[in-house]
């Protein structure tokens, strides 16, 4: 059977007009975003669940740790990464190009050093072991420790543990302490871990960002500050909903709900205006802590040469395009 001419005219205007549409597309590929287990880069994962992304446009990857996450940005897997300042540092020193988004939050008890029951204090850590990610979170915890004890690596045992193997280690009681974050350090709670010291007693806080691939930032500036308007726009229906907002979350998580709200307890979610403004300045509050913390990492040999001066890693325009458009 023979299609009309003109029939077959405008079919075939059709398949040229889609074809068109789809070439100037400015969504030629997914943005691929990864992130570790952390309280608020659960509002990432929200928004999916929410659909309030384009599975289309977004790929979102929860990695089993933040050293899977620097790996997979490292080797370009990763778009976009959501990462503690040290996390980011070490991605500098390795010569990676990025640039700073938005500041996500800090940890005001969300990293902590638990121990076994039988162990009440931090001196009882003595002649123990204490595992711990070598990152800037777990040493800051462990010289504070050391501060307040007089304790040190020779009167303690010191193990590399990641996140990840946190949990599986103490239930097999082959350590006696642990450096963890949330949401492990509820786990392990709930296993009857005692909390010895948390992040909140750090003078230096330990804060959470959205980094980006320098070439990304440039050629996917629509997809970003799409990303990061969903991102809030799912904190929003967090504090608006927290109930059907926290039952979602922990779903995906495996975590009792519970445990959840008190996770969340121990971080401080910034604003995007508070954002903006501790990027923002010269020199700004963001380049002030990665300051400090690089001089802390370096002394502590966990970072290489590094510049002193970041400005030129941050940049504040898709966050103003959020807050602003």
């Amino acid at each position: 059977m023979k299609i009309p001419f003109s029939i077959a005219r405008r079919i075939a205007t059709l398949i040229f007009i889609v074809i068109g549409l789809s070439s100037c597309s400015p969504y030629k590929s997914s943005l691929t975003v990864g992130a570790a287990p952390w309280p608020s880069f659960e509002f990432l994962f929200l928004a999916k669940e929410l659909k309030y992304l384009d599975p289309r446009q977004f790929s979102l990857f929860e990695l089993p740790s933040s050293t899977s996450v620097i790996q997979a940005f490292q080797t370009g897997k990763l778009d976009v990464a959501f990462l503690s300042l040290d996390e980011v540092l070490t991605l500098v020193a390795l010569g990676i190009d990025l640039k700073v988004i938005t500041v996500i939050d800090q940890s005001i008890g969300g990293d902590a050093l638990l121990a076994k029951p039988e162990i009440k204090t931090l001196q009882d850590l003595k002649w123990h072991s204490i595992g711990y990610e070598n990152k800037a979170a777990g040493a800051l915890l462990l010289s504070e420790t050391f501060n307040l004890t007089g304790l040190n690596n020779q009167t303690v045992q010191l193990l590399e543990v990641k996140q990840n193997e946190a949990k599986d280690l103490y239930m097999k009681d082959n350590i006696d302490a642990l450096i963890v974050r949330e949401p492990q350090k509820q786990q392990l709670l709930a296993l009857g871990a005692r909390e010895l010291v948390n992040s909140n007693i750090l003078e230096q806080r330990i804060t959470h960002l959205m980094v980006v691939r320098e070439d990304i930032y440039i050629s996917k500036e629509e997809q970003i500050t799409l990303l990061l308007k969903r991102f809030y726009q799912a904190h929003d229906y967090y504090l608006k909903n927290s109930k059907q907002a926290v039952t979602t979350m922990s779903v995906r998580l495996q975590l009792y709900p519970y445990l959840l709200e008190q996770a969340f307890l121990g971080t401080r979610f910034i604003e995007p205006r508070e954002a903006l403004m501790s990027m923002s300045g010269s020199p700004s509050n963001i380049e002030l802590q990665a300051n400090r913390l690089s001089h802390f990492m370096t002394r502590k040999n966990m970072l290489g040469k590094i510049p002193s001066d970041f400005a030129h890693l941050i940049s504040t325009r898709i966050l103003e395009r959020v807050i602003y458009e």
